[in-house]
């Protein structure tokens, strides 16, 4: 069969670069599933199409001898090599459907690149190239109407800042800063044509930088300044182009004056009330993120000495940050300290594929920019250009120092890789005719071809089937197992959750993590035979994903559900006590196992023992509410009231979150005697997040803003109430009439 492989690999590649593009607010992680099983299967049918092409074009050969597709290769060998070695290896090949990467993911981008690598040319690539930077202006378009709350991505799903469909800021800009690059690359070819920088391409560098900017991630603004440093450093040494010299030096000048302005009015509060200008001023080694990721190296380092040649094993940096936690970042980041990832690529690669993993990374930047360097040489005329490819993995480095990779960044990566391996083409050897020695034809070798693309297409179905497609189904059948439970339609949920138990082993973990939180909100929704055979049904493979490894998580998950099963089991809380034992023990600096703990001996009478696990949270960070909150509740416990209400103050001073409605109007019953208005604000709009649809609350807190004597607010809560329920028209107006009078003693408490 005589296909067009190459013309279906390049339309394949274009749906590939389209990926980002795929969510699915259905699924659990809806950001990251879609996108990364649409791309795996689109690179498996490439694969298919790629040997078809091999074996049409005869260059089998080839592929093997192209410096970069080694480099890769090794790579690929030795992150192979740190899950066979590492701690979990079923979890560093596979993932989870958070992150979705693992060696199999990885493998998949590396994939993509020796496609591309070794079946297109570079005027091919090119043209790729310029379809993903058109691509990513369609991207841009609707990641800037999703910021206006426009489509099925709103800013509230990626906390009110300019991120699109990677639902991240971080990777947003990162993605935004690749393709700055790429256009400023064509930029650039075109002025060494006709002498134009202000072309398309700039204009679309400089629209990609500013995007890039207006999400207010810092490292990868320090990252686009800093290679554009660098670049400008080249080319006032290297070049001899005045005119360009005279822009750029404009444009430095530019820079560094507006960078500079906002420096000096960061403290206005035009700078003050813009979040991306806040945070581009707001460079401080003090700063909690800065210390919290400098604070994550430092562990990545220590993980490293631990295991120094091969590592943990990629995607298992979350079991080396546990056992070397420093608890000094709960004081920095108290409400986001757990971390799966470094939050600096290079440091993860070292502490989770050791240091052949860390040296054969760096070994395709070196080799690449190799490649690049060596052009410019050979051909002076394309330095500018050079120059600007070499800035995006330039750039791209410099940014992983204060992030992780994801699905968008592999995507611009690889793609990026593959244009580079098109400027230094491996000679192709002229074959030696074989003298014919026999009148009859060889067919062992077409044989053997037939073969491997044979065994190539059944690998490629089984992976679709059970590696591919399998983990999307459980990813929604997570949510769709929530949705039953949420409507009380708990045999059902049962069912379905039994049939999402079945599938491959590697994605119980997140099943159970992810049904133990929702059943435990839930649980009051469902019949107690159901339940029961929901947490058991939990427990069992909770109880089988921590037998193939300690996971922290699971402990916890299997604590929470026990708790839950000892409304039927007497026998229960003490297997959760013995869970959050094992939690303690593995992660003895982090607080939340030491707090469920805590709540659980409360429960029980062991007041004492609840005690000591609380000092013990409130030693590694006082600035926690939830510590004080539980205080709150053994002092009550013992009578001690009076105790139990300055704790109770001091939780909700210091931020405490609570997660029921009826639990806070409790509290602030307690808190009304006391006159602490302020505090009850703080508990009424935590109320209102959690219903917004009950006017009561909205009475409530106008009440209390007049009690403020604010009469802006107490107003504007009046006539949401009144809006709420128009029965209330009537009061609203009269509680209306008595705060414009300031009749302060008139209003209730």
């Amino acid at each position: 069969m005589n296909l067009p492989y190459k013309q279906i690999l390049f339309w394949l590649i274009i749906a590939a670069l389209l990926t980002p593009f795929f969510i699915n607010t259905q699924t659990y992680f809806p950001f990251i599933i879609t996108k990364a099983t649409v791309f795996r299967v689109l690179v498996e049918i490439m694969l298919v199409c790629w040997l078809g092409y091999l074996i049409k074009s005869q260059k089998t050969k080839e592929i093997f001898r192209h410096p970069l597709i080694i480099a890769v290769a090794v790579f690929g060998l030795m992150i192979f090599l740190s899950a066979i070695f590492g701690v979990n290896f079923e979890w560093s090949f596979f993932s989870g459907n958070e992150r979705m990467e693992g060696v199999f993911g990885i493998w998949h981008f590396m994939l993509f690149f020796v496609i591309l690598a070794t079946t297109f040319k570079k005027e091919e690539l090119e043209k790729l190239l310029q379809s993903q930077i058109y691509i990513s202006l369609f991207y841009a378009f609707l990641a800037l109407l999703a910021y206006q709350g426009v489509g099925q991505v709103t800013s509230a799903m990626t906390s009110n800042r300019l991120a699109g469909y990677t639902g991240n800021p971080s990777f947003y800009a990162t993605y935004a800063l690749f393709n700055a690059f790429l256009a400023l690359y064509f930029a650039f070819e075109e002025y060494s044509n006709n002498h134009q920088l202000i072309n398309r391409w700039f204009v679309i560098f400089l629209g990609e930088s500013l995007l890039m900017i207006l999400t207010g991630c810092r490292g990868a603004f320090l990252a686009w300044l800093g290679t554009l440093f660098l670049m400008g450093l080249m080319i006032f040494w290297k070049s001899s182009d005045k005119q360009l010299k005279k822009v750029l030096g404009i444009l430095i000048v530019v820079i560094l004056v507006g960078w500079g302005s906002l420096f000096a009015f960061k403290e206005t509060a035009f700078v003050k009330n813009n979040f991306a200008l806040a945070r581009l001023t707001s460079f401080s080694l003090t700063d909690p993120t800065t210390v919290s990721r400098l604070l994550s190296a430092q562990t990545a380092f220590r993980a490293f000495l631990e295991k120094p040649f091969f590592g943990w094993g990629i995607e298992n940096y979350q079991t080396a940050y546990i056992k070397y936690f420093n608890p000094t970042v709960i004081k920095y980041l108290p409400g986001d300290f757990f971390f799966d990832r470094a939050h600096n690529k290079p440091m993860e690669v070292l502490a989770t594929s050791g240091i052949f993993g860390f040296l054969s990374y760096l070994a395709i930047f070196v080799i690449a920019l190799r490649i690049i360097f060596q052009k410019q040489k050979q051909e002076p005329q394309w330095f500018l250009s050079g120059l600007a490819l070499a800035g995006a993995l330039v750039s791209y480095f410099l940014q992983n120092v204060f992030i992780f990779d994801f699905h968008e960044s592999y995507l611009m990566f690889y793609l990026t890789l593959a244009f580079v391996a098109s400027l230094a083409p491996v000679p192709v050897k002229a074959e030696v005719p074989a003298l014919k020695t026999s009148a009859h034809s060889d067919f062992a070798p077409e044989l053997f071809k037939g073969f491997i693309f044979l065994a190539t297409l059944c690998l490629v179905i089984y992976s679709l089937t059970f590696w591919v497609i399998s983990p999307y189904l459980v990813s929604k059948n997570i949510i769709n197992v929530m949705k039953l439970v949420a409507n009380g339609q708990g045999e059902a949920a049962y069912e379905l959750a039994q049939d999402l138990f079945r599938q491959p082993t590697f994605l119980r973990h997140d099943a159970v993590i992810g049904l133990d939180k929702f059943i435990s909100a839930y649980q009051n929704k469902l019949d107690e035979a159901t339940l029961k055979k929901l947490v058991d049904l939990l427990l069992t493979n909770a109880d089988l994903s921590f037998q193939e490894t300690s996971n922290y998580l699971i402990l916890l998950s299997k604590a929470d559900l026990e708790i839950i099963a000892s409304r039927w089991d007497e026998t229960a809380l003490a297997r959760a006590e013995e869970n959050f034992k094992q939690a303690i023990e593995l992660a003895p600096n982090f607080p939340q196992p030491r707090l469920s703990y805590a709540r659980l001996l409360i429960n029980n009478n062991k007041y004492e023992e609840a005690k000591q696990q609380l000092d013990v949270v409130i030693t590694l960070n006082d600035k926690l509410p939830e510590p004080y909150y539980f205080l709150s509740a053994l002092a009550q416990a013992q009578g001690d009231l009076d105790k139990s209400r300055e704790f109770l103050i001091k939780s909700i001073e210091l931020g405490l979150q609570l997660n029921d409605k009826n639990t806070i109007l409790q509290i602030v019953n307690n808190l009304v005697p006391l006159k602490r208005y302020d505090l009850i604000e703080k508990l009424y709009l935590q109320a209102i997040q959690l219903d917004p649809k009950d006017a009561r609350l909205y009475v409530y807190l106008a009440a209390d803003y007049g009690k403020l004597h604010n009469k802006e607010k107490a107003i504007e809560y009046a006539l949401k109430a009144q809006q709420l329920d128009p029965s209330l028209k009537e009061a609203s107006q009269e509680f209306i009439q008595l705060i414009q009078n300031e009749e302060w003693e008139k209003i209730p408490d």
